[in-house]
């Protein structure tokens, strides 16, 4: 366990979190993915006294990064409460509050160079990272430049800053290939098979493998050898680790380190059952609405999910903590320590939502774990199947009726009705090879999570946080996973919001956004949408 001291001040009975965040300038990364737009939301709309949010936000091949803000602000559904309540005065709120910088993590001081990095540093009182690649199969290189050197060079920023205050997202998965409960804790130097390694010679020598590698399988087939090597169930888990173990060693800022669970529909927040992308329990969802109704899992695992809502809320209370110098080093945020669900009731409770918002003929078929080892590998097989139905396909493409046949039996047998329906059963063989592939690599990927390892991930500091607040911050910032009914939840928030939200697009579908803001009407006082203090955003090509 990490024996680094953290600065620690008088806790007061009582933290009022408004108090808290008045006056302070917070640089924030990631604010355009899944969790960190909702704490975004969540601070302009509960925390207006805050003075600045500096938000590190790239460009796009064709949008700029002051246009992508725009188009979140005025159209992502996270959005949406604010819109509402303010209406085109939130494009004033947003000029007052938000400032946008726009740099490279993954370079030193984010490609600002140091003597400008400590400009836009000068006055800010903690660095909120959230911005990471959370792909379990990426290039490694991408996953290092993201999760390793994005993570180190924001900590950098944090070294330049007046609060020198660091709070860090990670997952609670570094715990690898643990078993049973994991508690809030970091073991420098040992991996989580107990191997011990210098985490910067660890990353040196990684880099040096994988560019031995001629292309990305041949770099991601390294980088899992040795993630597996160390005790860890991806490149994902295994960067994000290093990550936190080199992160650890620094004496230059107070570190907070923040680990998920895994992040799922909101509760409330903005609105019951909003997601966004494809997230984990959204293809086990999908499965389960087609005729494969069995998951390789263990009904009695721990299924350690937690609503964005209550991840970003209590994210609130942790760099409230930390402005506060009163800040745990670890937290974690997940549901099994107080309230479990487990594998076979989130099934269960699948099944059921299918049946009330989905329907089909599959959904009246009861779903069930394949805790057995055998029925565990023949669904591990999926591949078989595929290799099947890409035979039958080719056979098929090769087929051609009019050629085979004499034209009177061709004609009898309404041949080019018959060669259309056998060019539309090709198709559907096609979709289903895809299909397959994708849940071969999904089942694949999901295997530590669902059946080799149950974790159950201790939250004491959460609770001990939310034991502080006062009365009003409980009820909104608080840990609220204890109150979380499963069965609402699950049936009637989870799976109708993954069908709306996640799974259209692993149908290759798209999700729309919100209508924008109208313009701006006579008389009404607006600014933008980022602040006009232009010495204010750095633009680094």
């Amino acid at each position: 366990m990490s024996t680094k001291k953290h600065r620690i001040t008088g806790i007061r009975d009582r933290r009022d979190l408004r108090e808290t965040y008045a006056d302070k300038n917070l640089l924030v990364t990631g604010a355009s993915g899944f969790l960190g737009k909702v704490w975004l939301a969540m601070v302009l709309d509960f925390l207006p006294d805050v003075n600045k949010l500096v938000v590190v936000l790239r460009g796009k091949k064709d949008e700029s990064a002051e246009e992508r803000f725009v188009r979140i602000i005025e159209r992502s559904p996270v959005f949406r409460p604010l819109r509402e309540r303010l209406g085109q005065e939130l494009r004033t709120l947003v000029a007052e509050k938000v400032e946008l910088l726009d740099a490279r993590l993954t370079k030193p001081f984010a490609g600002l160079g140091e003597e400008r990095a400590a400009e836009v540093m000068r006055d800010i009182d903690a660095v909120v990272h959230f911005a990471g690649l959370t792909d379990f199969e990426p290039d490694p290189q991408d996953a290092i430049d993201a999760n390793i050197h994005g993570a180190w060079h924001m900590a950098d920023l944090a070294a330049l800053s007046r609060g020198k205050r660091y709070v860090h997202v990670s997952t609670t998965y570094v715990a690898g290939v643990a078993d049973g409960v994991v508690p809030e804790a970091i073991t420098p130097g040992i991996s989580p098979n107990g191997t011990a390694i210098d985490p910067h010679a660890e990353l040196l020598a990684m880099e040096t493998m994988i560019r031995s590698g001629e292309n990305k399988a041949e770099r991601l087939a390294i980088a899992r050898a040795r993630a597996a090597e160390l005790g860890f169930q991806n490149v994902y888990t295994y960067t994000k680790w290093l990550s936190e173990q080199r992160i650890d060693a620094r004496t230059d800022v107070t570190t907070t380190t923040f680990r998920p669970a895994i992040v799922e529909c909101a509760r409330s927040y903005p609105f019951a059952g909003w997601n966004e992308g494809i997230n984990t329990s959204g293809p086990l969802v999908w499965l389960l609405s087609t005729p494969f109704r069995g998951l390789p899992a263990k009904s009695d695992i721990f299924f350690d999910v937690v609503p964005v809502d209550t991840v970003a809320r209590s994210m609130v209370m942790v760099v409230g903590d930390a402005l506060r110098d009163e800040a745990f080093p670890i937290y974690h945020c997940g549901s099994g320590h107080l309230n479990p669900l487990m594998m076979h009731r989130a099934m269960d409770l699948t099944t059921l939502a299918l049946r009330r918002s989905h329907g089909g003929p599959f959904t009246k078929l009861d779903s069930y774990c394949m805790d057995n080892e055998v029925e565990r590998e023949q669904i591990f097989g999926y591949h078989r199947v595929r290799q099947a139905s890409s035979a039958l396909r080719g056979t098929l493409e090769r087929l051609n009726l009019q050629r085979r046949l004499p034209p009177s039996l061709y004609e009898r047998l309404g041949g080019d009705k018959l060669q259309k329906n056998i060019e539309s059963f090709r198709k559907t063989l096609r979709g289903t090879e895809k299909m397959l592939g994708m849940v071969d690599k999904m089942l694949r990927q999901y295997r530590p999570f669902i059946y080799d390892y149950s974790y159950q991930f201790v939250t004491e500091n959460l609770v001990r946080s939310t034991e502080r607040l006062s009365d009003e911050d409980r009820e909104r910032f608080g840990f609220d996973v204890e109150s979380i009914d499963w069965r609402q939840y699950w049936s009637k928030v989870q799976v109708p919001g993954l069908m709306k939200w996640s799974i259209p697009l692993l149908e290759g579908k798209t999700v729309p956004e919100d209508e924008a803001l109208p313009p701006a009407e006579d008389g009404v006082r607006t600014r933008g949408t980022i602040r006009e203090k232009r010495d204010d955003i750095a633009t680094v090509a």
